[in-house]
């Protein structure tokens, strides 16, 4: 009698990973954040809160209060668009500093880089161009490379954007959109005149171009007077995508923030949404 030993098939190797998985490296915020498990290093890297200041004992009240009152509520599926009454708040402490904003102009996102997920999944085909400042904020360029986006740096002064340069490479590059934080930008610090933001809507406005404007640290202002969205000029009304964030004014962990955008364009992230994590 013969033995026959059991020899293992050949196996056939697996198909790859999408093109845009093997084209983006890995994520330089991850590797920011990664340092600050480390309790010997403090890191200035990152836009980090003082975790000091974060307000444990409120919201923990809070969610006491939510969990003892309205739990079935609270622990139910939601709608894409975010809790009715969170999108009420925040329209109006929208419209209390100046861009009148009902409830159904906002779409709740898990923080607001996946806002700029949905956006990009909503506006840019593989090759659009996107238009950025220089330095720019290091994960809105991983989620434009993951679109498959070609960045353009648009020349800029001590002021941000220069309008005029702007404007030639709308024309040359015919970008998608711009995308800009112009009060206390990330990573410089500076904060964009009101005559620039009116200069650049107006450049929007004229030229045919979205303007992506995130707005994270806003309301951490220490003096001086709060300058003007962009989204509020005329101009950049119909066009304009205004992120926020409760990340730097109330806790990361939370993960929640927002966009406030035009209703064609609102419903596109809306159902981008519903493909990525069906409702916040």
């Amino acid at each position: 009698m013969t033995v026959t030993e059991n020899v293992p098939a050949a196996t056939a190797s697996l198909p790859p990973l999408a093109a845009r998985a093997r084209s983006i490296g890995g994520s330089p915020v991850r590797d920011i954040l990664a340092v600050t498990a480390r309790p010997e290093v403090i890191n200035f890297a990152g836009g980090l809160p003082a975790p000091e200041l974060f307000d444990a004992e409120g919201i923990a009240a809070a969610y006491r209060d939510v969990l003892a009152e309205t739990p079935a509520r609270a622990l139910q599926y939601s709608t894409t668009e975010g809790e009715p009454a969170l999108r009420a708040a925040l329209a109006a402490r929208t419209s209390a500093r100046g861009l009148a904003t009902d409830a159904d102009d906002i779409l709740v996102t898990t923080g607001s880089q996946q806002a700029l997920s949905l956006l990009a999944t909503a506006l840019l085909e593989p090759g659009d161009t996107v238009l950025v400042e220089r330095p720019c904020y290091l994960a809105a360029l991983q989620a434009f490379g993951f679109a498959g986006a070609r960045v353009v740096a648009v020349p800029g002064d001590e002021h941000g954007i220069d309008p005029g340069a702007l404007e030639e490479l709308v024309v040359r590059e015919r970008p998608k959109l711009l995308y800009t934080v112009p009060t206390f930008s990330n990573p410089t610090g500076r904060t964009v005149p009101a005559a620039r933001r009116a200069a650049v809507a107006e450049v929007a406005g004229r030229c045919g171009l979205w303007i992506v404007e995130d707005d994270p640290y806003g309301e951490l202002r220490f003096e001086g007077e709060r300058v003007p969205w962009i989204a509020s000029y005329e101009g950049a009304r119909d066009r304009t995508v205004l992120l926020g964030s409760f990340s730097k004014v109330m806790a990361p962990g939370l993960r929640l923030g927002w966009l406030r955008a035009p209703a064609e364009l609102r419903r596109a992230c809306a159902v981008a949404k519903q493909a990525a994590d069906l409702h916040t």
